[in-house]
């Protein structure tokens, strides 16, 4: 029942008043009688009040406070009312009979008839008649039900927020943009964020790095178009600032009362350290697989940063090496945003040394570094890092080398985590590292012992096959001028006394050659060092072959500053530069040009022996340092060469700890280079 039938009710009952002064009692029981019909058939309950009592009241009304009708009808109002709300509705009830303006509806706590039960209830009240026969009609909406569902629906919601309070897993909610509409606080202190303002709007490209940001927004639009899920999908998360988490997914879609999708849902979990402990395991597997495979020390370098980079951050890593019986490091794997790969260089005072005399790891960050400075434990080597982090590489109690990651930008990049993380494969990365240097070692002494044969094997044959062949020439040609000189012409005799004076000048050149290359091999030759002064010394031989190059006609130019000073052996440079200039001048036709030049560098002078001879084909050029190749070829007027002379320069070059290369065309010429270090250098 509402307004429009309290009105309505009133109408009549003024209309009655017209027809009569006084509303009676029987006027009452029509009223009654005439309304009973219609509000049996409403499920709120009725009551009609005069004078704070209650005249009538419905089956509904008193069903709901456990009474009967007759009851009722002999209680007063404030004997059903809850007494917390007894004086308000009192007084409310004598301001509406006044004509002033009260609330018609409301809510207040009726109580049941053994006084056990509150029963929350809405009441519509109207004024009905009028003069002394006011009457107050109430109708009464039991609220339990309501009630009930509205605590089940907030319990409900206290427990859902409890669960997205509490969960230690990320939960959250996008739209179908895939911005953040809603997320837990677990998402939050994950994301670093102190309140949810922060989050809202924002997608995984505000928060991630793109890589991991594309793959995420791929998933929700798969699952928004298809509305399809993602279950427990691994994922390697990297933020902003670099760091790198993992992380296990669910997706699925947001569908709302018409079937439509308006967004996805979503709940991560962490699970860094399970992977991290699963790629250390794996990382360990790899690197021990790895040594016993065929790849080369560099390719086992770069597979130990690449598993590092799995790890943790590593675009700034190096391993370092340390070399015992010379005291120097050695930097075999260099990776840097900022610094060059250095040299090997003396042991000296930065951080990687620190590491090696300490034998521990090291985490430093810049005020560590300032203190480690001024105690003279290092020095600045390079561009100072916010953070670094060395960790030694030990073979049975050895320290052999240094692994590093270092963080020019982030001083939290690494932290004690990465220290241990660090820690814990270098034994396996020293061990690798070791056995592959060793099995190098091995080939390298394997080739070195096959050269050494085949040098003996050369130094045999040269004695054998080189030096008898010419011998025999020269016992044929002296029986035949003994034996035929009365037959002989002069012009014969000379020309056969030509031919032996070659030969054993070639002989002799021969044997000067092997004696000395033999003397360097065995180390009976000293290396005798002292400032040397390579004008003169190239000066003098060609002086001394200037006859040979007159016969060819060939300008020999020495073109070397007169202050050009290396720091040498005496002897072993006159070989050398006396081995190039022969060389040349037998490959040179006639009319054709030598010149000896030079490059000053810093710390060396690199010298050129250049001609315009008939050149060398690529093939042969690296057969030209051997000494276990017989390879020899005739001058342009077929002078014989002795094998030895370039393997010889070579060995002199490399005792002075310079290098010997080769350039050259074939019709064009040839030049041979090679460095001597200066004074200062030494």
């Amino acid at each position: 029942m509402n307004d429009i039938t309290i009105k309505s009710l009133n109408q009549n009952l003024e209309a009655e008043d017209k027809s009569s002064d006084i509303v009676s009692t029987n006027t009452l029981s029509d009223f009654k009688n005439k309304y009973d019909e219609l509000v049996h058939t409403i499920p709120d309950g009725l009551v009609l009040l005069k004078d704070e009592k209650i005249k009538y009241a419905n089956k509904n009304f008193a069903d709901m406070l456990g009474f009967t009708i007759g009851e009722l009808t002999e209680l007063s109002l404030k004997e059903v009312i809850a007494p917390g709300d007894i004086d308000k509705v009192l007084e409310r009830s004598k301001k509406r009979l006044r004509g002033e303006e009260v609330p018609k509806q409301y809510e207040i706590d009726l109580i049941n008839k053994n006084k056990t039960k509150i029963i929350r209830v809405s009441v519509s009240v109207g004024v009905i008649g009028s003069g002394t026969e006011k009457f107050q009609f109430v109708i009464v909406k039991d609220l339990s039900d309501k009630i009930e569902i509205e605590s089940r629906f907030t319990r409900e919601l206290q427990l859902q927020q409890y669960f997205m309070d509490y969960l230690p897993d990320s939960i959250y909610f996008k739209d179908l943009d895939s911005r953040f509409i809603k997320a837990n606080k677990a998402t939050l202190i994950k994301m670093g964020l102190s309140s949810f303002e922060e989050l809202i709007g924002k997608t995984d490209f505000d928060i991630f790095r793109d890589e991991h940001a594309q793959f995420a927004k791929r998933d929700e639009e798969e699952i928004i178009n298809n509305r399809t899920s993602v279950i427990n999908k691994i994922e390697k998360e990297i933020w902003q600032d670099g760091k790198i988490t993992w992380a296990s997914t669910t997706k699925i879609p947001l569908i709302d009362e018409d079937n439509n999708v308006y967004g996805t849902f979503g709940i991560t979990r962490d699970i860094t350290d399970l992977k991290k402990a699963e790629i250390i395991k794996e990382a360990l597997f790899k690197i021990s697989s790895a040594v016993t495979s065929h790849i080369k020390i560099s390719k086992l370098f770069e597979f130990i940063h690449q598993t590092i980079s799995e790890l943790m951050r590593a675009e700034n890593f190096y391993i370092a090496m340390y070399h015992q019986e010379t005291d120097r490091v050695s930097f075999p794997y260099w990776v840097d945003e900022v610094d060059p790969q250095p040299e090997e260089q003396k042991a000296e005072r930065g951080l990687t040394e620190y590491v090696l005399r300490t034998g521990c790891a090291q985490l430093i960050n810049q005020e560590l570094d300032m203190k480690l400075r001024k105690a003279g434990e290092t020095s600045l080597l390079g561009e100072p890092t916010k953070i670094w982090l060395g960790v030694p590489l030990k073979v049975e109690g050895k320290t052999i080398g240094v692994i590093v990651v270092q963080d020019y930008n982030d001083p939290l990049t690494y932290g004690e985590e990465e220290k241990e993380i660090l820690t814990y494969i270098s034994e396996q990365i020293a061990l690798a590292i070791d056995k592959k240097y060793n099995e190098e070692k091995i080939i390298q002494y394997s080739e070195e012992l096959k050269e050494l044969n085949a040098s003996k094997d050369k130094f045999f044959s040269i004695i054998a096959h080189d030096l008898k062949s010419p011998f025999h020439g020269l016992l044929g040609l002296t029986r035949m001028i003994v034996e035929e000189y009365d037959s002989m012409t002069e012009s014969e005799v000379r020309l056969y006394l030509q031919t032996i004076k070659e030969s054993t000048e070639s002989t002799y050149k021969l044997i000067e050659n092997l004696l000395e290359w033999s003397r360097l091999e065995s180390g009976k030759m000293k290396y005798n060092p002292a400032l040397q002064n390579m004008f003169m010394i190239v000066e003098d031989t060609r002086i001394l072959l200037s006859q040979n190059a007159r016969m060819k006609n060939i300008n020999l130019r020495n073109k070397l500053s007169h202050q050009s000073f290396v720091y040498g052996d005496d002897t072993m440079l006159q070989s050398l530069v006396q081995n190039l200039i022969s060389n040349a001048i037998k490959f040179t036709p006639v009319g054709g040009n030598i010149e000896i030049s030079e490059n000053k560098h810093e710390e060396y002078i690199e010298y050129i022996v250049s001609d315009n001879g008939v050149g060398i084909r690529d093939k042969d050029i690296e057969k030209l340092f051997r000494i276990d190749i017989n390879f020899s070829t005739k001058g342009t007027q077929h002078e014989k060469g002795t094998g030895l002379g370039l393997a010889l320069c070579k060995e002199i070059v490399n005792i002075h700890g310079g290098k010997i290369t080769v350039q050259s065309k074939i019709g064009e010429g040839t030049k041979i280079i090679f460095t001597l270090n200066k004074p200062n250098n030494n």
